[in-house]
């Protein structure tokens, strides 16, 4: 009796992934908070790697790059895109710089946004 449920159930969720308009409703409500969780959980690693390589940039006298785009696509050494396929962020200050992602919502400066502040070493910027 039980595996006949699961094989019901394995083929109702086959056939609703066939219809296109089902198989959006089930992305957008079942997998879609799922993802961005991870996303949420993965992000922080890749911030911190981020700012570690910019503080080594910075220990050099070579200073944050100019073309944050540019370097996140040809130094960095993961993904310039974060999991919502955004890119990360870079902000300085005149003591601190910020590196993030604009999470979920893929708006900066919303109460969903993941960043790592570190301290400009030696005033270089």
């Amino acid at each position: 009796m039980v595996k006949k449920l699961i094989m019901w159930l394995f083929v109702a969720l086959a056939v609703a992934m066939a219809v296109p308009s089902t198989r959006v409703a089930i992305e957008a409500r079942a997998i879609q908070p799922v993802m961005d969780n991870i996303g949420e959980r993965i992000v922080p690693g890749r911030l911190e790697a981020m700012a570690n390589q910019l503080d080594a940039r910075l220990r050099r006298a070579e200073g944050l790059p100019a073309g944050f785009e540019g370097w996140l696509r040809r130094d960095y050494t993961s993904s310039e895109l974060d999991p919502w396929d955004n890119v990360y962020f870079l902000e300085t200050g005149r003591r601190s710089y910020t590196v993030g992602s604009m999470g979920p919502d893929g708006v900066q400066g919303t109460e969903d946004d993941i960043t790592v502040e570190r301290p400009l070493q030696g005033g270089s910027r």
